[in-house]
């Protein structure tokens, strides 16, 4: 007789069932650890993330400050800089701070200025309120691992982030630029340090200055893959460029500047625009050769100037236009700086006035030398109301009265460039430099000291160094001296700042 009894612990032992359990729980262990793993990943990564953003925009915010006093006081100095820079970090009570990424802290040493010339060699120049053009930050920060720690690894991480900008080199900022070119008649003699086989006038040269700005400018939004231009203007322009020249012209021949012809326009008797006027818009004799337009460019990105634009035409950048000529007039062909300035400067106001937010900017090309007489001859070239006070307008201290013109300018940031300066000359602010003399509002002042004066800042003038001599007698604090590279370092200062590579240093 069989015993069915026995079976039962056979049975029991042959049974599987529950045998997944402990491997469950060793897979669930697993899991948890790698949920954990991710998501400590993930918050790392996060943080990193929000590291690295706040110290591009502490990075950018330095490098705005050091290219723009007038929009933060504290950027005269490399502390005030620094401050700005770090008052844009995520450390505790600045303005990037997250709620998730604690103590942060900069890196000691840092934000550190650089002067890098990998910059320099593209116009941003290590002049200006601090002698540097770029600016270096490290932030550090570290993070606690929530899950890791159950395993016994490390329960936080350090994280570092770096960023590098550059004051200059980005878009365009929104300006309205009134450049004034001396075309008098020394402005057709050869340019033998501009071109060495003396082939290029000194007017042509500058208008290679002015082609040289026009392909760094932006004409419209980077938002637009391609500028719609209409009328010389191109929709949400940014940088709009005028164009003004003296002695002043009949307003009839002021074409012969733009229609690529060999005709130069017709000179003629000074007037005066009203100092402080707003608005500039000439029926009779004029400086004005283009008004303000943005159609210079098809785009952004475009690498050739439009031929069909007025200020490309005016600037020599079409190919066979000889661009703006010194008018054919001798009578007139005299040099009075503060005329034009006027007219550009309440062309300027006018123009901000309709392009809310912009910024506006005078750049004057000129040998400096105001020496226009009372007359030519039997002929009057300075009229009434012009008056021998040495205020303007008058013949008498003609360079202090450009000096007193630019220095009204308060909203507008003036550039000039000292193109030929001769070791002497406004001869009519001089001492006994003729008799009677009754000026003594500018006196002895010289051209070099003149153009040094009217820029708004030490930095915004600049020499091409040589004289009527040919030999150095006009130094700036800008370095550069060819018109070329003078315009290259003018149109750096007109960009954004933007990040660049932590490499380039």
């Amino acid at each position: 007789m069989r015993c069915r009894g026995e079976g039962f612990p056979r049975a029991l032992y042959r049974d599987e069932s529950g045998q997944t359990l402990p491997f469950v729980a060793v897979m669930l262990v697993v899991l948890l650890g790698m949920t954990g793993l991710v998501l400590d990943a993930g918050h790392v990564y996060m943080c990193q993330r929000e590291l690295q953003a706040s110290a591009d925009a502490s990075a950018l915010a330095g490098a705005t400050a050091m290219a723009g006093a007038t929009t933060h006081p504290l950027a005269t100095t490399v502390a005030g800089i620094e401050a700005i820079a770090t008052n844009y970090s995520s450390i505790s009570g600045d303005k990037n701070t997250y709620k998730n990424l604690p103590s942060v802290t900069m890196v000691s040493g840092y934000p550190v200025m650089k002067c890098l010339t990998t910059l320099q060699a593209q116009g941003i120049s290590c002049v200006g309120f601090v002698p540097y053009n770029a600016i270096q930050v490290k932030l550090q920060s570290v993070v606690p691992l929530y899950f890791t720690k159950l395993f016994g690894l490390p329960s936080s991480i350090a994280l570092q982030a770096s960023a590098t900008a550059a004051k200059g080199g980005g878009p365009s900022r929104p300006y309205n630029i009134a450049i004034i070119l001396d075309s008098t008649g020394s402005m057709r003699s050869p340019d033998w340090y501009c071109d060495p086989t003396g082939n290029t006038s000194k007017m042509q040269c500058e208008l290679q200055g002015i082609q040289v700005l026009l392909h760094y400018l932006d004409p419209c939004g980077t938002s637009h893959s391609t500028c719609t231009l209409s009328g010389g203007q191109a929709t949400d322009s940014v940088a709009r460029v005028s164009l003004y020249t003296f002695p002043e012209m009949v307003a009839s021949t002021v074409s012969d500047d733009l229609n690529c012809g060999t005709t130069p326009p017709t000179s003629t008797v000074y007037d005066y625009p009203t100092a402080g006027a707003v608005g500039y818009y000439p029926s009779g004799p004029t400086f004005r050769v283009v008004p303000f337009q943005s159609d210079y460019r098809a785009s952004d990105t475009a690498t050739t100037l439009n031929t069909s634009s007025n200020v490309t035409n005016a600037a020599g950048g079409t190919p066979g236009c000889n661009g703006i000529m010194p008018p054919d007039n001798v009578t007139y062909d005299n040099t009075y700086s503060p005329a034009p300035m006027y007219a550009a400067e309440a062309a300027l106001l006018a123009t901000q006035a309709s392009n809310p937010g912009s910024e506006n900017v005078m750049i004057v090309v000129s040998d400096g030398d105001n020496n226009t007489p009372q007359t030519s001859g039997s002929t009057v070239v300075m009229p009434s109301p012009a008056t021998a006070n040495g205020s303007y307008p008058s013949w008498e201290g003609e360079c202090g009265q450009a000096i007193t013109a630019a220095h009204s300018f308060t909203g507008t940031v003036v550039y000039t460039v000292a193109y030929g300066a001769p070791a002497s000359g406004c001869w009519t602010d001089q001492n006994g430099a003729f008799s009677p003399k009754t000026n003594t509002t500018s006196p002895n002042i010289q051209p070099c000291g003149e153009l040094g004066s009217m820029a708004t800042y030490s930095w915004t003038f600049f020499s091409d160094n040589y004289g009527a001599t040919g030999s150095g007698t006009c130094d700036a604090s800008q370095a550069e001296t060819s018109l070329a590279g003078i315009f290259l370092q003018i149109a750096g200062d007109l960009t954004e700042a933007r990040l660049v590579s932590d490499s380039t240093i």
